[in-house]
Protein backbone atom coordinates (compact mmCIF):
# COMPACT_ATOMS: atom_id res chain seq x y z
CA UNK A 1 0.00 0.00 0.00
CA UNK A 2 1.24 3.17 -0.84
CA UNK A 3 0.49 6.73 -0.05
CA UNK A 4 -0.37 9.43 -2.74
CA UNK A 5 1.28 12.99 -2.59
CA UNK A 6 -1.15 15.83 -2.42
CA UNK A 7 -2.34 16.88 -6.16
CA UNK A 8 -0.41 14.06 -7.65
CA UNK A 9 -3.18 11.33 -7.11
CA UNK A 10 -1.73 9.05 -9.61
CA UNK A 11 1.65 8.82 -8.43
CA UNK A 12 1.72 6.08 -5.54
CA UNK A 13 4.38 5.92 -2.67
CA UNK A 14 6.17 3.55 -0.70
CA UNK A 15 6.96 4.05 2.19
CA UNK A 16 10.66 2.99 3.81
CA UNK A 17 11.68 4.41 7.08
CA UNK A 18 9.96 6.40 9.87
CA UNK A 19 11.06 9.03 11.91
CA UNK A 20 10.20 11.60 14.95
CA UNK A 21 11.38 15.08 15.03
CA UNK A 22 10.18 15.43 18.78
CA UNK A 23 10.83 18.86 20.97
CA UNK A 24 13.64 17.41 22.84
CA UNK A 25 15.06 15.93 19.56
CA UNK A 26 14.93 12.38 20.31
CA UNK A 27 14.70 10.48 17.61
CA UNK A 28 12.89 7.16 17.35
CA UNK A 29 13.73 4.97 13.83
CA UNK A 30 11.71 1.90 12.28
CA UNK A 31 12.55 -0.29 9.71
CA UNK A 32 11.25 0.40 6.08
CA UNK A 33 8.08 -1.38 5.75
CA UNK A 34 6.55 -2.90 2.50
CA UNK A 35 3.54 -1.24 0.91
CA UNK A 36 0.80 -4.11 2.45
CA UNK A 37 -2.02 -4.02 4.11
CA UNK A 38 -0.81 -7.16 6.77
CA UNK A 39 -3.64 -9.30 7.77
CA UNK A 40 -6.54 -7.32 5.17
CA UNK A 41 -7.22 -9.92 3.03
CA UNK A 42 -7.61 -9.36 -0.48
CA UNK A 43 -11.21 -9.19 -0.74
CA UNK A 44 -11.29 -6.63 1.77
CA UNK A 45 -8.38 -4.76 0.46
CA UNK A 46 -10.84 -4.59 -3.21
CA UNK A 47 -13.70 -2.84 -1.46
CA UNK A 48 -13.69 0.91 -2.17
CA UNK A 49 -15.11 3.79 0.05
CA UNK A 50 -14.54 7.68 -0.69
CA UNK A 51 -13.14 7.83 3.19
CA UNK A 52 -11.01 5.47 4.32
CA UNK A 53 -10.70 1.85 2.33
CA UNK A 54 -8.93 2.00 -1.34
CA UNK A 55 -8.99 -0.55 -3.51
CA UNK A 56 -4.93 -0.60 -2.81
CA UNK A 57 -1.91 -2.75 -4.42
CA UNK A 58 -1.64 -3.87 -8.08
CA UNK A 59 -4.20 -6.16 -10.20
CA UNK A 60 -3.49 -9.86 -10.84
CA UNK A 61 -2.12 -8.82 -14.03
CA UNK A 62 0.30 -6.54 -12.70
CA UNK A 63 1.57 -8.91 -10.30
CA UNK A 64 2.04 -11.13 -13.52
CA UNK A 65 4.03 -9.04 -15.12
CA UNK A 66 6.09 -7.39 -12.12
CA UNK A 67 7.42 -10.89 -10.89
CA UNK A 68 7.92 -12.13 -14.31
CA UNK A 69 11.08 -13.18 -15.62
CA UNK A 70 10.51 -10.59 -18.25
CA UNK A 71 13.18 -7.27 -18.12
CA UNK A 72 10.64 -5.17 -18.32
CA UNK A 73 10.33 -5.12 -14.59
CA UNK A 74 11.22 -1.92 -14.23
CA UNK A 75 8.79 -0.43 -16.94
CA UNK A 76 6.02 -2.04 -14.65
CA UNK A 77 7.62 0.13 -11.82
CA UNK A 78 7.57 3.32 -13.74
CA UNK A 79 4.03 2.87 -15.00
CA UNK A 80 3.19 2.31 -11.49
CA UNK A 81 5.28 5.66 -10.37
CA UNK A 82 5.90 3.75 -6.92
CA UNK A 83 9.09 5.48 -5.64
CA UNK A 84 11.06 5.79 -1.95
CA UNK A 85 10.27 7.88 0.40
CA UNK A 86 11.01 8.87 4.03
CA UNK A 87 8.07 9.52 6.20
CA UNK A 88 8.99 11.60 9.84
CA UNK A 89 6.98 12.28 13.15
CA UNK A 90 6.55 15.66 14.61
CA UNK A 91 4.70 16.79 17.21
CA UNK A 92 1.31 18.53 16.26
CA UNK A 93 1.30 22.24 15.49
CA UNK A 94 -1.13 24.73 14.74
CA UNK A 95 -0.56 24.85 10.92
CA UNK A 96 -2.12 21.39 11.41
CA UNK A 97 -5.30 22.33 12.24
CA UNK A 98 -6.81 22.32 8.74
CA UNK A 99 -5.54 19.06 7.86
CA UNK A 100 -6.35 17.55 11.83
CA UNK A 101 -9.59 18.87 11.31
CA UNK A 102 -10.59 17.08 7.74
CA UNK A 103 -9.19 13.79 8.90
CA UNK A 104 -11.53 13.93 12.24
CA UNK A 105 -14.66 15.24 10.70
CA UNK A 106 -14.00 12.12 8.01
CA UNK A 107 -13.84 10.05 11.29
CA UNK A 108 -17.10 11.29 12.69
CA UNK A 109 -18.40 10.72 8.88
CA UNK A 110 -22.21 11.41 8.13
CA UNK A 111 -23.07 12.26 11.70
CA UNK A 112 -19.74 15.00 12.28
CA UNK A 113 -22.26 18.07 11.92
CA UNK A 114 -23.14 16.62 15.39
CA UNK A 115 -19.86 17.45 16.75
CA UNK A 116 -17.65 20.31 17.42
CA UNK A 117 -14.77 19.03 15.78
CA UNK A 118 -12.92 22.78 15.74
CA UNK A 119 -12.79 22.44 19.30
CA UNK A 120 -11.75 19.03 19.22
CA UNK A 121 -8.51 20.09 17.36
CA UNK A 122 -7.76 23.00 19.53
CA UNK A 123 -7.67 20.36 22.46
CA UNK A 124 -4.95 18.33 20.87
CA UNK A 125 -2.93 20.94 19.91
CA UNK A 126 -2.87 22.56 23.24
CA UNK A 127 -1.23 19.33 24.38
CA UNK A 128 1.20 19.70 21.54
CA UNK A 129 3.89 17.46 23.63
CA UNK A 130 0.94 14.79 23.45
CA UNK A 131 0.99 12.73 20.10
CA UNK A 132 2.29 12.56 16.64
CA UNK A 133 1.90 13.77 13.28
CA UNK A 134 2.85 11.58 9.95
CA UNK A 135 4.90 14.24 7.45
CA UNK A 136 7.23 14.42 4.47
CA UNK A 137 9.01 17.14 6.13
CA UNK A 138 8.94 19.68 8.62
CA UNK A 139 6.09 22.30 7.95
CA UNK A 140 4.28 19.96 5.76
CA UNK A 141 0.50 18.74 5.56
CA UNK A 142 0.31 15.96 7.98
CA UNK A 143 -0.92 12.27 6.16
CA UNK A 144 -2.19 10.86 9.88
CA UNK A 145 -1.93 11.76 13.25
CA UNK A 146 -2.34 10.20 16.80
CA UNK A 147 -3.16 11.92 20.18
CA UNK A 148 -4.93 11.30 23.36
CA UNK A 149 -7.52 13.48 24.94
CA UNK A 150 -8.91 13.63 28.69
CA UNK A 151 -12.71 12.80 28.52
CA UNK A 152 -12.48 13.61 32.28
CA UNK A 153 -10.17 16.36 32.69
CA UNK A 154 -12.82 18.40 29.81
CA UNK A 155 -15.78 17.03 30.37
CA UNK A 156 -17.09 21.08 30.21
CA UNK A 157 -15.96 21.76 26.96
CA UNK A 158 -19.00 21.24 24.92
CA UNK A 159 -17.28 18.67 21.86
CA UNK A 160 -16.87 16.27 24.69
CA UNK A 161 -20.51 16.25 26.30
CA UNK A 162 -21.64 15.67 22.14
CA UNK A 163 -19.12 12.45 22.52
CA UNK A 164 -20.52 11.73 25.86
CA UNK A 165 -24.37 12.07 24.49
CA UNK A 166 -23.79 10.71 21.11
CA UNK A 167 -22.06 7.89 22.58
CA UNK A 168 -24.72 7.18 25.51
CA UNK A 169 -27.38 7.57 23.22
CA UNK A 170 -26.09 4.40 20.31
CA UNK A 171 -24.95 2.00 23.29
CA UNK A 172 -28.38 2.10 24.93
CA UNK A 173 -29.43 1.02 21.92
CA UNK A 174 -27.34 -2.25 22.06
CA UNK A 175 -28.55 -2.15 26.08
CA UNK A 176 -24.54 -1.11 26.78
CA UNK A 177 -25.30 2.07 28.19
CA UNK A 178 -24.76 1.35 32.15
CA UNK A 179 -21.37 -0.02 30.96
CA UNK A 180 -20.20 3.21 28.85
CA UNK A 181 -21.10 5.58 31.53
CA UNK A 182 -19.14 3.51 33.98
CA UNK A 183 -16.20 3.48 31.79
CA UNK A 184 -17.02 7.34 30.87
CA UNK A 185 -16.95 8.85 34.65
CA UNK A 186 -14.30 7.06 35.05
CA UNK A 187 -10.73 8.42 33.80
CA UNK A 188 -10.69 8.00 29.78
CA UNK A 189 -8.75 8.82 27.27
CA UNK A 190 -9.98 9.42 23.78
CA UNK A 191 -7.84 7.78 21.59
CA UNK A 192 -7.44 9.14 18.20
CA UNK A 193 -6.11 7.57 15.48
CA UNK A 194 -6.72 9.14 11.98
CA UNK A 195 -5.08 8.94 8.52
CA UNK A 196 -5.71 9.31 4.83
CA UNK A 197 -6.50 6.49 3.34
CA UNK A 198 -3.29 5.33 1.86
CA UNK A 199 -0.77 5.69 4.89
CA UNK A 200 0.17 2.27 5.51
CA UNK A 201 -0.92 0.52 9.26
CA UNK A 202 2.93 0.29 9.94
CA UNK A 203 3.09 4.01 11.07
CA UNK A 204 0.59 3.17 14.04
CA UNK A 205 2.96 1.05 16.07
CA UNK A 206 5.78 3.68 16.50
CA UNK A 207 3.49 6.33 17.42
CA UNK A 208 1.50 4.06 20.15
CA UNK A 209 4.92 3.18 21.39
CA UNK A 210 5.33 7.15 21.35
CA UNK A 211 2.25 8.08 22.67
CA UNK A 212 2.95 6.13 25.46
CA UNK A 213 5.87 7.00 26.42
CA UNK A 214 4.63 10.85 26.15
CA UNK A 215 1.94 10.02 28.42
CA UNK A 216 4.15 8.31 31.38
CA UNK A 217 6.39 11.16 31.47
CA UNK A 218 3.38 13.80 31.61
CA UNK A 219 2.02 12.23 34.40
CA UNK A 220 5.52 12.15 35.95
CA UNK A 221 5.73 15.34 36.21
CA UNK A 222 2.32 15.93 37.51
CA UNK A 223 0.13 16.19 34.46
CA UNK A 224 -3.38 14.08 34.43
CA UNK A 225 -2.41 11.68 31.75
CA UNK A 226 -2.75 8.49 33.81
CA UNK A 227 -5.61 6.95 31.96
CA UNK A 228 -7.50 3.89 33.18
CA UNK A 229 -9.10 3.21 29.69
CA UNK A 230 -8.17 4.23 26.36
CA UNK A 231 -11.18 4.73 24.28
CA UNK A 232 -11.10 3.94 20.31
CA UNK A 233 -13.88 4.87 17.26
CA UNK A 234 -12.32 2.51 15.01
CA UNK A 235 -14.30 2.92 11.32
CA UNK A 236 -15.75 0.18 9.83
CA UNK A 237 -17.30 -0.89 6.84
CA UNK A 238 -20.35 -3.66 6.20
CA UNK A 239 -21.83 -4.74 3.12
CA UNK A 240 -25.31 -3.14 2.29
CA UNK A 241 -27.86 -4.83 -0.22
CA UNK A 242 -31.65 -4.12 -0.83
CA UNK A 243 -32.70 -5.80 2.02
CA UNK A 244 -30.09 -5.32 4.14
CA UNK A 245 -31.12 -5.90 8.05
CA UNK A 246 -29.73 -3.47 10.68
CA UNK A 247 -29.28 -6.54 13.09
CA UNK A 248 -26.54 -7.68 10.66
CA UNK A 249 -24.31 -4.45 11.74
CA UNK A 250 -21.85 -7.13 13.23
CA UNK A 251 -21.45 -9.96 11.35
CA UNK A 252 -21.02 -8.77 8.01
CA UNK A 253 -18.58 -5.52 9.55
CA UNK A 254 -14.85 -5.34 8.44
CA UNK A 255 -12.67 -3.06 9.43
CA UNK A 256 -11.54 0.10 7.72
CA UNK A 257 -7.87 -0.04 9.61
CA UNK A 258 -6.50 -3.32 9.79
CA UNK A 259 -4.58 -2.39 13.23
CA UNK A 260 -8.22 -2.58 14.93
CA UNK A 261 -8.75 -5.97 14.20
CA UNK A 262 -5.57 -7.02 16.73
CA UNK A 263 -6.15 -3.76 18.91
CA UNK A 264 -10.14 -5.52 19.97
CA UNK A 265 -8.20 -8.66 21.01
CA UNK A 266 -7.01 -5.88 24.01
CA UNK A 267 -10.42 -4.41 24.40
CA UNK A 268 -12.27 -5.23 27.55
CA UNK A 269 -15.67 -3.33 26.26
CA UNK A 270 -17.15 -3.03 22.63
CA UNK A 271 -20.16 -2.13 20.73
CA UNK A 272 -20.98 -1.23 17.36
CA UNK A 273 -23.08 1.78 16.32
CA UNK A 274 -24.25 3.21 12.66
CA UNK A 275 -24.36 6.76 11.98
CA UNK A 276 -27.41 8.60 12.87
CA UNK A 277 -27.64 10.31 9.00
CA UNK A 278 -26.94 7.49 6.89
CA UNK A 279 -26.71 9.10 3.53
CA UNK A 280 -24.35 6.48 2.14
CA UNK A 281 -26.35 3.33 2.24
CA UNK A 282 -28.20 3.97 -0.98
CA UNK A 283 -24.86 5.81 -2.39
CA UNK A 284 -23.15 2.37 -2.05
CA UNK A 285 -26.11 0.69 -3.45
CA UNK A 286 -25.89 3.20 -6.79
CA UNK A 287 -22.24 2.57 -7.08
CA UNK A 288 -22.26 -0.90 -6.75
CA UNK A 289 -25.26 -2.04 -8.12
CA UNK A 290 -27.03 -3.99 -5.51
CA UNK A 291 -24.78 -4.66 -2.99
CA UNK A 292 -22.19 -2.44 -1.90
CA UNK A 293 -20.42 -0.80 1.56
CA UNK A 294 -21.68 1.75 4.19
CA UNK A 295 -19.95 2.57 7.10
CA UNK A 296 -20.12 2.15 10.17
CA UNK A 297 -18.07 2.47 13.58
CA UNK A 298 -17.39 0.28 16.54
CA UNK A 299 -16.12 1.35 19.89
CA UNK A 300 -13.35 -0.32 21.37
CA UNK A 301 -12.63 0.02 24.90
CA UNK A 302 -8.53 -0.87 26.13
CA UNK A 303 -7.74 -0.98 30.14
CA UNK A 304 -4.33 0.54 30.60
CA UNK A 305 -3.32 -2.78 31.33
CA UNK A 306 -3.39 -3.68 28.24
CA UNK A 307 -1.97 -1.16 26.40
CA UNK A 308 1.77 -2.54 26.89
CA UNK A 309 1.09 -5.56 25.75
CA UNK A 310 -1.25 -4.19 22.51
CA UNK A 311 1.45 -1.94 21.86
CA UNK A 312 3.94 -5.61 21.67
CA UNK A 313 1.60 -7.26 19.43
CA UNK A 314 1.24 -4.38 17.22
CA UNK A 315 4.99 -4.18 16.97
CA UNK A 316 5.29 -7.95 15.97
CA UNK A 317 1.72 -8.31 13.59
CA UNK A 318 3.25 -5.01 11.76
CA UNK A 319 7.04 -5.55 11.29
CA UNK A 320 8.05 -5.63 8.03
Amino acid sequence: MGLKRPHDEDEEVEVVESRRLSKDKREIEKEGTESEHGSVSDDEQSRASDNNIGSEGASEDDTDNDTGSDSDGSDVSSELGMVNIDFEFFDPATEDFHAMKQMLSSAFGDDAEEFNVSELVELILEQNAIGSTVKLEEGGDPYGFMSVVDMRAHNEKTVIKQIRRYLEKKADLKQMGGRLREILDGHTGLLINERVINMPPQVVAPMLRMLAEETRRATDAGEPFDFEYFMLLSPMYREVSEDDNPRNVETMAAYAHAEDEFVEEFACFKFDYRFSRSRRVADARNSFADTGLAPSRRCLVIPRANFAPLIERLDKVLAP
